[in-house]
């Protein structure tokens, strides 16, 4: 079992569950991109019960953020 992200689909109003990926920081990456398309993010869940905590989450798409900024100023 890989890694999945549980998100509020905003169209829907309704909980869904992203593919399957490889790795944490792959299903992190895609919940910026949800995230980007007014989704709220539930959760990031991975193999034996392990997840990722929503203030972990948080702190990455600040750094996602602050990234994406420097990138585009460059």
């Amino acid at each position: 079992m890989g890694w999945f992200v549980r998100y509020i689909d905003d169209e829907l109003k309704h909980e869904m569950v992203s593919r399957e990926f490889a790795t944490e920081e792959e299903a992190l990456e895609e919940a910026w991109q949800l995230a980007q398309g007014d989704n709220e993010i539930e959760g990031i869940d991975g193999p034996d019960d392990e997840a990722v905590p929503m203030l972990e989450i948080e702190a990455w798409f600040e750094k996602r953020t602050e990234a994406g900024k420097t990138e585009s100023s460059a």
